[in-house]
């Protein structure tokens, strides 16, 4: 088991992190269950830039089958 001791700073209190916990996001979680506080990385809450226009799928068995004649728009009186 790996202990590190708590530091009082002027915002709180900080633990500092071994290099082989540390975490690679810049934002994590914080929650407690029963004693245990526990981090989690929080993840992106966004599409990384030009996700979308990267994907390219040309075969055809992706392609969206005809969804036939749309009806007219009804009336609104």
């Amino acid at each position: 088991m790996t202990t590190v001791r708590i530091v009082e700073t002027s915002q709180g209190q900080a633990v500092p992190l071994p290099e082989e916990f540390r975490f690679t996001t810049p934002t994590v979680s914080i929650r407690r269950e029963g004693d245990a506080v526990i981090l989690e990385p929080v993840k992106l809450a966004h599409w990384p830039e030009h996700f979308f226009e990267d994907i390219h799928i040309d075969d055809p068995a992706f392609a969206r089958p005809s969804q036939g004649e749309i009806p007219p728009a009804p009336l609104l009186v």
